[in-house]
C-alpha cells in the first residue's frame, strides 16, 4: 500500500471504516477483521496493534457481558438467571448480538491502526494538497505534538527519578503530589516547543501570502484510479445489498449464512486484493 498515492488510500481506508459502521452481520465482521489483521501483519507484524489489545480485549468482552445480561430481544433462551428474586432471562441472539458489536469494536481500532501506519500525521496535509485549511494544519500538529507529549513526559520523569526529586510514593494523595514538579516541568518543556515552532513558522513566512505554496512529490497513478474505483464499487455494491432488503434486523441467527447473491462477500474479497497479494497490484505501471 505504500506504493500508492496517500488520497487513494485515505479513501481506501475510508470505505473500509463506512463499511465496518454498516455491516452488523456476524460472518461479514469477521471476515474484514481477519483481512484487517492481514493488513496490520504485512504493514508492521502487529506490532502497533499488540499495543492496544490489553484494553481492546477486556473491553470487547464487556461489551459482549453487557449485552447477553441486559438485552432482552430475542426467541432462543438460554438460560435464566435469579438474581435477588429477579429473573434475568439470557437470549441466544443477544450474546451473538453482543459478539458482532465486539468484533465491530476491534475492527475499527485496527482500522485506525493501520491508518496510522499508511497516513503518518507528517501526511496528512498531503490528503488536502493546496485546499488545506489552518483547521487542517491545527490537527495535524496536534496529532505530532502529543506523542512527543507522551515521550517527553517519561524522559522528565526518569531524569527526576535519577536526581532523587520525584519518588513513587506510598499512597494515591502521595503519588498525585509528586506529580506536581513533573507536570510544571512538562508544561514548560511544552510552551518551549511550541513557541520554537511558532518561530520556525514564521522564518518560513506562513500566513505571508493568502496562497500557499505546494510542494507535490507523489502522482496521481493509474493504479491509484483503480484503487480509487475498486473502493467506490465496493461501498456501491454494499449500499445496493442494503437497499434491496439485505440489512440487518436484530436476528443475527438467520443472517449468518452467506446472502443469496453473495454481494457483500464479493465486495469484501475484492475490498482485500491491494493487500492480499502484498499491496503490489499494478505495481508495473509505476516501474
Amino acid at each position: 500500500m505504500e506504493n500508492y498515492h496517500v488520497r487513494s488510500v485515505a479513501v481506501y481506508l475510508l470505505v473500509w471504516f463506512l463499511l465496518a459502521l454498516f455491516y452488523n452481520n456476524l460472518l461479514q465482521l469477521t471476515l474484514m477483521l481477519a483481512a484487517i489483521i492481514l493488513l496490520n501483519y504485512r504493514l508492521d507484524r502487529l506490532g502497533s496493534l499488540r499495543k492496544i489489545t490489553s484494553f481492546i480485549l477486556p473491553l470487547a468482552a464487556l461489551i459482549v457481558l453487557i449485552n447477553s445480561l441486559f438485552n432482552q430481544n430475542g426467541d432462543i433462551l438460554l438460560t435464566s438467571l435469579n438474581i435477588f428474586n429477579y429473573t434475568l432471562p439470557i437470549y441466544q441472539e443477544a450474546i451473538v448480538f453482543g459478539v458482532a458489536m465486539a468484533i465491530k469494536l476491534i475492527l475499527i481500532l485496527a482500522i485506525f491502526t493501520a491508518f496510522n501506519i499508511l497516513i503518518p500525521v507528517e501526511r496528512l496535509m498531503d490528503i488536502f494538497g493546496s485546499y488545506n485549511s489552518r483547521s487542517v494544519l491545527v490537527v495535524a500538529i496536534s496529532a505530532a505534538l502529543i506523542p512527543d507529549m507522551v515521550e517527553r513526559f517519561h524522559s522528565i520523569g526518569q531524569v527526576q527519578r535519577c536526581r532523587g526529586v520525584q519518588r513513587p510514593g506510598k499512597g494515591l494523595w502521595e503519588r498525585t503530589r509528586n506529580l506536581g514538579p513533573l507536570l510544571l516541568n512538562l508544561l514548560r518543556s511544552s510552551l518551549q516547543a511550541a513557541l520554537q515552532m511558532a518561530e520556525a513558522m514564521q522564518a518560513r513566512g506562513y500566513g505571508s501570502s493568502k496562497r500557499r505554496s505546494v510542494y507535490q512529490i507523489e502522482k496521481w497513478q493509474l493504479q491509484d484510479w483503480l484503487l480509487l474505483f475498486l473502493a467506490l464499487t465496493v461501498l456501491g455494491l454494499a449500499l445496493l445489498g442494503w437497499y434491496t432488503g439485505y440489512r440487518y434486523h436484530y436476528r443475527p441467527l438467520e443472517q449468518v449464512s452467506l446472502p443469496v447473491y453473495n454481494w457483500e462477500v464479493l465486495a469484501l474479497f475484492f475490498l482485500s486484493l491491494p493487500f492480499l497479494q502484498g499491496g503490489h497490484i499494478w505495481s508495473a505501471e509505476k516501474d
